[in-house]
């Protein structure tokens, strides 16, 4: 039987020190809190700033139209229809329902063990759902955390790209800061290109281009992520870079002080610390 979480071995640390996608096989597939049904109840208890609906057809590098939005009304619905629908349905942060919470940290704790990592570093635990139509595109973009999207219905197409050079990382990076989520207006270069279907997976790095096109069938998936040490420091020393930037001065790119960067990162916990504070 397959486990539910990534089928990875100790192997993977090197990966996620090079930041390697890789294809694995998971056990999630056919859970009873992963049927469309459950996915569609679910939907109806979230509150709706954690709910996303978009159009399904869309262009891969869709840029800023990646982001126009439909309603969330009669969300339930909508989702049990989405093989006629033409939509793209997102559950934003799935982990803070209890029932999955606890399959997000089985997950995790379960790719820890396999991999031989402290499940106490996979910190910031997130968990989102995916519900699509045929022929839907996820546009491509990055992300900052590490990602294991894993397939439970429907076959669908995961390319990864890179980044033309340096330069361009950097300026989508602060583009990612400045509210673009990492969504590109041009489709990076393919590298890379792993169909997945039910009971497979893929495990995206921080950073690293990707786009998801659906087969002709209804599409279901989990992704599951988390930070380590090295990528919450270099996004908070990022985020912290971007702020200081609006001044009109140029900071140390992340990595060429590091010294800097425990500053940096100190000074964002704080004024994050702050802000909790103020909301309470």
């Amino acid at each position: 039987m397959t486990a539910l979480w990534p089928s990875i071995d100790p192997t993977f640390v090197r990966d996620v020190e090079t930041r390697t996608p890789i294809r694995f096989r998971h056990g999630l597939a056919g859970h009873p809190l992963l049927t469309l049904d459950e996915i569609a109840r679910l939907a109806e208890e979230m509150p709706p700033a954690s709910l996303s609906a978009e159009p399904a057809e869309k262009p891969i590098a869709a840029g800023d139209a990646a982001d126009v939005a439909e309603s969330t009304d009669d969300i339930g619905r909508r989702i049990r229809d989405v093989a006629v629908n033409r939509s793209w349905f997102t559950l934003l942060h799935v982990h803070q329902v209890p029932r999955y919470r606890a399959l997000v940290d089985e997950v995790l704790d379960g790719l820890a063990e396999a991999s031989g990592m402290d499940p106490a570093d996979l910190t910031r635990r997130m968990g989102f759902l995916f519900a699509s139509s045929p022929r839907g595109v996820t546009a491509a973009h990055f992300d900052i955390e590490h990602s294991f999207c894993m397939q439970l219905q429907g076959t669908r197409t995961l390319g990864f790209g890179r980044f033309a050079d340096e330069e361009e990382k950097k300026r989508e990076i602060e583009r990612y800061w400045n509210g673009s989520f990492g969504r590109f207006h041009e489709q990076p270069e393919t590298i890379a290109e792993h169909v997945i279907s039910p009971g497979t997976g893929c495990y995206i790095p921080p950073y690293t281009p990707h786009w998801i096109v659906n087969g002709e069938e209804t599409s279901l998936s989990m992704t599951v992520t988390f930070f380590n040490r090295d990528n919450e420091t270099e996004s908070l020393v990022q985020a912290f870079n971007t702020k200081f930037a609006k001044t009109g001065i140029t900071p140390k790119p992340f990595g060429e002080s590091p010294s800097r960067d425990r500053v940096k990162v100190g000074a964002m916990k704080a004024w994050a610390a702050v802000r909790r504070g103020a909301a309470r």
